[in-house]
């Protein structure tokens, strides 16, 4: 990553933090002659333009927070 995208980097994130806080929201992601080098190809990909995101977060139910919680303590027992 370049020094000069760093400011747009933050704001892109701090846009991230509060559409997942607003639960249903739009990000909207405006690329600026990004290049990106895909595995398997030669030449670089270059995306310019606007990308919209639509996010929709809700709240675990009962069971789902359970399962996860037992995931985690499963993930965080050390294996004997």
């Amino acid at each position: 990553m370049s020094k000069e995208g760093s400011g747009t980097d933050k704001s892109f994130f701090e846009g991230l933090i509060e559409s997942l806080g607003d639960k249903h929201s739009q990000l909207d992601i405006n690329f600026q002659k990004t290049n990106i080098k895909l595995p398997g190809v030669d030449k670089p990909v270059e995306i310019d333009g606007l990308v919209t995101l639509s996010i929709h977060v809700r709240e675990l139910t009962d069971e789902e927070r359970k399962a996860s919680s037992k995931k985690n303590v499963v993930l965080m027992t050390p294996k004997s």
